[in-house]
């Protein structure tokens, strides 16, 4: 219910876009008729100009927040190129305001699911198409949230009197191609996706 009024703003932006350009800035294809655009390690297609969110694998209309995730992909990508340098959530615009909430509903349970477990922090990673980087910490891997949204998550293992911790980190471009609050709501489903290939693979 509470995603109404963004879903249909959405709809309305879409309206005056010329899609072969959106295509070109957000770097996914089109092909007269629809958005192929993936998503971690799924796929969506927005039917245009009718506007249908669909997931490619299942057929079925999109969930609200992910049909809004891949629209507001579509409008706000500029073609700024990927920077390639890490930044932490709060170094993204207006991220005072969500903040508090992305601590709380994305690194704090994803550093309560693996606890001080490394090698599971490992698997689940690998497990949802996750690239292994180097990096400080004792595991990292970097995602493709979306064409051009690269995202980081890094593990640092615990020792005697020090507690494990975790961090996510967006791409410095990552202002370009979604708002923070959609930014933040794609850190909560990475960190859902991490938890669930634990789960699968316990």
């Amino acid at each position: 219910m509470g995603y109404d009024p963004a879903l249909q703003k959405a709809l309305e932006d879409m309206r005056g876009i010329t899609p072969y350009a959106v295509a070109s800035k957000a770097g996914v294809d089109y092909d007269g008729k629809r958005f192929r655009i993936p998503f971690f390690n799924r796929v969506f297609l927005v039917y245009y100009p009718e506007t249908r969110v669909v997931d490619e694998a299942t057929s079925k209309t999109a969930d609200q927040w992910l049909a809004i995730i891949v629209l507001h992909y579509l409008i706000q990508a500029d073609g700024t190129p990927v920077a390639d340098e890490w930044i932490a959530y709060r170094q993204l615009p207006g991220a005072s305001f969500f903040e508090r909430r992305f601590l709380q509903m994305a690194v704090q349970p994803l550093l309560r699911a693996f606890d001080n477990d490394v090698e599971a922090f490992k698997r689940a990673g690998a497990a949802i198409g996750g690239i292994p980087i180097t990096r400080t910490g004792d595991a990292a891997f970097k995602f493709i949230a979306l064409p051009r949204l690269p995202m980081a998550c890094i593990f640092y293992q615990g020792e005697e009197g020090i507690p494990s911790s975790v961090n996510i980190l967006f791409d410095d471009a990552a202002e370009n191609y979604l708002p923070t609050e959609d930014l933040s709501v794609v850190g909560v489903y990475l960190v859902g996706a991490m938890k669930k290939a634990k789960a699968s693979k316990s």
